[in-house]
């Protein structure tokens, strides 16, 4: 029942920040083996391992430390100093 909650409301806040700004920015990983995590913490669930090929959507950021991403049809919370080409938006 948690997971689904959680998973709802990460759902919602994606729904409301593609409402808000229309524009993702294509983007990579800086590193091998970047994990994406289901909230916005490294003690939650990993939903994906993400490689330096792999090409993710930056959906926005959430705070000072983590942002929002899509990849392989899944959504999830990423280190933004993972990412990179992150200068070009404005945060």
């Amino acid at each position: 029942m948690k997971k689904a909650f959680f998973t709802l409301a990460l759902l919602v806040q994606v729904g409301f920040a593609m409402a808000h700004n229309n524009t993702t920015l294509e983007t990579q990983v800086r590193h091998e083996n970047v994990k994406m995590f289901q909230q916005a913490a490294t003690s939650t669930n990993v939903l994906e391992t993400l490689n330096a090929n792999d090409r993710v959507q930056f959906i926005r950021k959430h705070n000072a430390q983590w942002g929002i991403i899509t990849v392989n049809g899944k959504t999830g919370y990423v280190l933004l100093s993972e990412l990179s080409d992150l200068k070009k938006v404005k945060l």
